[in-house]
C-alpha cells in the first residue's frame, strides 16, 4: 500500500470521527447535566421534557427560539469573522450595545418617523456604531501593539457604562426608570408569524449568514483567511495586514451592532441597561463550536437558543435556575474541546502507525 493511500485513509477516518464529536459532546453534556439536576432532587426526565416542550411544544415557544437565534447568530457570525483572521474579538457584547444605541437614536429622531426608511436607517446606523467601536481595538493593535483580547474585553465594560450614563441622563425617558423613550412605530420590525414575537430580523440574520459565506469566496475574504492562517506568509505574499485587520474587525463589530439594533427595533422597542443577557459572550462559544463556518454557527446558535428558551420554561415550571442553561453550554464546550483533542491525538497516532 502506498504512502499516499495510507494518508488518504487516515484522513478519512479522522474526518468521520470528527463529524460525530459535536453530537457526542452535546449528549455527554446532557448526561452530566442530568447528574447535576438529579443531585439536587429534581426529576430529570420531567425537567428535560419541560425543556423540550418549552422550546418546541408550541408556536410561541418555537418563535422565542427563533427570536433568540437572531441575536446569537449575528453575534456568533461577528466573532467567527474575527476569529478567521486570528483577531480574538471578545467584545461583541459591547459592540452589540453600541449598535443598540445607534438603532435607538434613529427610532427616537425625526428620521424614525419615515416609514420604510426608518428601519433601513436603524440597521445601517447600528452596523456603523458597532463597526466603529470595533475599530478602536483594531487601531490600538495596529498602532500600539495592544492585545485585542484585553482591549475588547475592557471595551465591553466601557460600552455598558456609557449606555448606563446615557440612560440616566441625555436620552432618559420621563419617569424614574433608566430607559430611553420608545422608538417610533415606523422604526419597529414587523412580526412575521402571528402569535409569536418573531420579527423580520430573522431574514436579516439569514442574509448575514449568506453574506459571510460568500465573503470567504472573495479576494478580501481570501486575504482575511490567509492572514489568519499564516500572517508571515501573507505579509511575504504582499498582502496588506493592517487593511485585513481593520476590515475584519469592522465587519465583526458591524454584525454585532446589527444584533443590538434588532433587539431594540424588534424586541424591546426601548433601550435599557440589560437589553442583552450576554449574547456577545455566548457568541464566543458559538463561533468555536460552529468552527467559524456560517452554517455551523447557525446550527449551534439555534441549539443554544433552544437551550435558553427551554431552560427559562424549566425555571417557570419547576424552579430550576435559568443559569442551568449556562452550565449546559459550558459542559458542551468542555466536551467539544476534549473531543477535538481526541481527534488530534487519533490523527497523530494513526500517522505514527502508518510510518
Amino acid at each position: 500500500m502506498s504512502v499516499a493511500s495510507i494518508f488518504y485513509q487516515t484522513r478519512e477516518k479522522v474526518r468521520d470521527v470528527k463529524f460525530f464529536v459535536p453530537f457526542l459532546s452535546a449528549s455527554l453534556a446532557f448526561v452530566v447535566g442530568a447528574i447535576i439536576l438529579g443531585s439536587t432532587g429534581v426529576d430529570v426526565g420531567k425537567a428535560y421534557a419541560i425543556m423540550f416542550q418549552g422550546a418546541f411544544g408550541n408556536v410561541f415557544g418555537f418563535g422565542d427560539v427563533m427570536l433568540k437565534t437572531i441575536s446569537l447568530l449575528l453575534t456568533g457570525l461577528a466573532v467567527s469573522v474575527a476569529f478567521k483572521c486570528r483577531q480574538w474579538n471578545i467584545g461583541a457584547e459591547g459592540q452589540l450595545y453600541m449598535g443598540a444605541l445607534g438603532g435607538t437614536l434613529v427610532g427616537i429622531s425625526l428620521l424614525g418617523s419615515v416609514p420604510g426608511l426608518a428601519i433601513l436607517a436603524a440597521i445601517v446606523l447600528s452596523f456603523i456604531f458597532g463597526a466603529l467601536y470595533a475599530l478602536v481595538p483594531a487601531a490600538l493593535k495596529v498602532k500600539f501593539g495592544v492585545n485585542e483580547v484585553i482591549s475588547t474585553v475592557l471595551l465591553n465594560f466601557v460600552a455598558l457604562l456609557f449606555i448606563s450614563f446615557l440612560l440616566h441622563g441625555p436620552i432618559k425617558a420621563p419617569g424614574f426608570n433608566p430607559y430611553s423613550p420608545e422608538i417610533s412605530d415606523a422604526s419597529q420590525m414587523p412580526i412575521v408569524f402571528p402569535g409569536t414575537r418573531l420579527h423580520a430580523g430573522i431574514f436579516i440574520a439569514a442574509l448575514a449568514t449568506v453574506g459571510v459565506y460568500y465573503l470567504w469566496k472573495t479576494k478580501i475574504g481570501f486575504e482575511i483567511r490567509s492572514v489568519g492562517a499564516n500572517i508571515k506568509a501573507a505579509r511575504y505574499a504582499g498582502m496588506n495586514i493592517t487593511k485585513s485587520v481593520f476590515i475584519t474587525l469592522g465587519i465583526s463589530g458591524g454584525l454585532a451592532g446589527i444584533a443590538g439594533g434588532l433587539l431594540v427595533s424588534g424586541v424591546q422597542h426601548i433601550l435599557i441597561e440589560g437589553i442583552s443577557p450576554g449574547y456577545g459572550f455566548v457568541a464566543v462559544i458559538i463561533a468555536l463550536l460552529g468552527r467559524q463556518h456560517p452554517l455551523g454557527v447557525a446550527i449551534v446558535a439555534f441549539f443554544f437558543s433552544a437551550l435558553m428558551t427551554g431552560s427559562e420554561t424549566m425555571y417557570r415550571s419547576i424552579g430550576v435556575p435559568s443559569a442551568f442553561s449556562m452550565t449546559l453550554q459550558a459542559l458542551v464546550l468542555v466536551f467539544v474541546l476534549v473531543g477535538e483533542l481526541f481527534v488530534i491525538w487519533l490523527g497523530m497516532r494513526k500517522k505514527g502507525g502508518a510510518r
